[in-house]
């Protein structure tokens, strides 16, 4: 039994040697692991501090489309209203116009009438 002893101790150094060698592999690779996660830790802490600035970069762009928009609808109302005024005023000069000429076509045809009378063409139509 001595020999089976000695060799089951073999064995078991063996073993132990196989299973150190195991756990000095998972140290490597947890140590690798650790690194890993520090780059990526890195890598996380950066993207958010460039998502930061890029949203305060499109924020401060949206504000100033807005102010640019606002500035714009301000000064188009102006001009359209501007424009009304115009149109009324040129509405109100073309009605004076159409009743100066209807009196004028109306005094024409007066004197024509006058003219046609004294002349006598207007009988004879």
């Amino acid at each position: 039994m001595a020999a089976k002893k000695g060799n089951g101790s073999g064995r078991e150094d063996e073993h132990l040697e196989v299973l150190r060698a195991i756990w000095l592999e998972m140290k490597a690779l947890n140590s690798r692991i650790d690194k890993t996660n520090e780059r990526l830790d890195a890598v996380r802490s950066e993207l958010k501090s460039e998502n930061e600035a890029l949203r305060r970069e499109l924020h401060d762009e949206n504000d100033a489309l807005r102010r640019r928009m606002v500035e714009s609808e301000v000064r188009l109302s102006t001009v359209v209203t501007k424009l009304s005024g115009d149109v009324q005023e040129l509405s109100g000069l073309i009605r004076e116009w159409r009743e100066e000429h209807r009196s004028d076509r109306a005094e024409l045809r007066a004197r024509v009438a006058r003219l046609e009378e004294h002349t006598g063409i207007g009988s004879k139509h």
